[in-house]
């Protein structure tokens, strides 16, 4: 055999000159190739074959629907820019070239916006071909995630009324004690060092406390149509001295015209104040925190039981529209990154790799999200940073409550039911 300058592998055959089919072709056959083509048609996972240039051989109706291209743009456009993350630096087509397998989460960006995919490759022949196989993974987490949430909740919704009495109480009587023997010593004195000590646990108790109950039982959104850029502004002013600490250069990019969205200013800036601490720790020596707001399509979520029967978005409870516009706060940073390990477990109450975190921030944050309508994800790599998505819907509506006793209208099934 040998490679001609097309990079095809030509067999030497007495007077015959044939092209071999790439590494996967089932048959030359035609009830091979028939085969062939028609497990690519069916499949619901996007299948992309790439030659040794990097170029899109073959792709099926689902890829090109995952990537909203056609089929003439997606054979003319290297596949690396078909295929891309929202992570700086992160590419995975040729990630694909180098490793015989790579299988990972990721979030791409596609015509229609960015998609939580599951991203699986496989090096096959010599030169190499590359099989992309990409699994939209929205509607399964947020299934898992929706089923996680309720059993968390099921637990702390049982002991926030306890905890609120059978700790605070306590805290209190301790907390007024170590004050009262304080103001016994004096300022030099050493046992005053080890009540300072008391008075600090307990106000970090008393922390934990007020955000496991605020996890728990969140208040209700007082939405009101505002821009989101002075929530941005607003928390910029609050970690100024940290930023200008750290050395962390700050970017601020918000598209023209925007329409004001829905929203509680206050606890939207809580949740951008959130995701900027964990940016602004994830940069002790510096680097580069941007935020970008934009309009996006996006892909639909379902109905929950705290939005409006009548919505016209929604079918006896189900979503009917495939995608819907959103406003989109991507907060993006340079830091360390985040293991694959540590991010499965990102929104998990009580998990936090903070020596003094509550691991209630992001799940805190979470919650107000899905009580807006919206939703927050998040895309790391050791290494390259952090990107955190903040979808915001353009719509009036409040998001899914939590309210397990009641039910908002006759068809919607409980919420513990689902």
């Amino acid at each position: 055999m040998s490679l001609n300058s097309a990079h095809r592998i030509v067999p030497r055959t007495p007077g015959i000159r044939k092209r071999l089919q790439p590494p996967l072709s089932l048959s030359s056959t035609a009830p091979g190739e028939a085969l062939r083509r028609a497990l690519l048609a069916d499949s619901e996972v996007a299948i992309l074959v790439l030659d040794p240039e990097g170029r899109v051989r073959e792709i099926n109706a689902a890829a090109l629907r995952l990537l909203g291209v056609t089929q003439a743009q997606a054979r003319t456009k290297p596949a690396a820019a078909l295929v891309h993350t929202v992570v700086e630096g992160d590419r995975p087509v040729e990630e694909a070239y180098r490793s015989g397998r790579i299988e990972r989460e990721a979030v791409i960006t596609t015509a229609d916006g960015e998609i939580p995919v599951l991203l699986r490759s496989y090096r096959l022949g010599s030169p190499a071909w590359v099989l992309l196989a990409i699994r939209d993974l929205t509607q399964a987490r947020r299934m898992h995630e929706e089923l996680r949430r309720n059993e968390r909740l099921a637990t702390l919704g049982q002991l926030a009324a306890g905890v609120a009495h059978e700790i605070r109480n306590p805290l209190a009587g301790i907390g007024t004690s170590a004050q009262v023997l304080m103001r016994r010593f004096e300022p030099r004195d050493e046992r005053a060092r080890f009540v300072r000590v008391i008075l600090d646990e307990v106000e970090r108790l008393d922390r934990i406390v007020t955000s496991l109950l605020q996890y728990a039982r969140p208040r209700t959104p007082e939405l009101r149509p505002a821009p989101l850029e002075p929530c941005i502004h607003r928390v910029l002013e609050l970690v100024a001295e940290a930023v200008q600490h750290a050395g962390i250069r700050v970017e601020v990019d918000v598209a023209p015209r925007l329409s004001p969205v829905y929203i509680d200013a206050d606890l939207i800036t809580q949740v951008l104040l959130n995701v900027t601490l964990n940016a602004v720790q994830a940069m002790p020596g510096g680097g580069t925190l941007r935020y970008e707001v934009r309009k996006r399509r996006r892909r639909a979520a379902p109905r929950g039981p705290g939005r409006r029967s009548d919505d016209p978005a929604t079918h006896r409870g189900r979503s009917v529209r495939a995608w819907a516009e959103v406003q989109r706060v991507r907060v993006s940073d340079t830091g360390v990154g985040m293991s694959r390990g540590v991010l499965a477990k990102l929104f998990n109450p009580f998990f936090s790799t903070k020596p003094r975190g509550t691991g209630l921030g992001l799940s805190i944050s979470q919650t107000i999200m899905q009580e807006h309508g919206g939703t927050i994800e998040v895309a790391s790599r050791e290494g390259r940073g952090t990107t955190v998505l903040l979808s915001f819907p353009m719509e009036k509506r409040h998001g899914e409550r939590r309210e397990p006793h009641s039910r908002p209208y006759p068809d919607q099934p409980h919420p513990a039911g689902r």
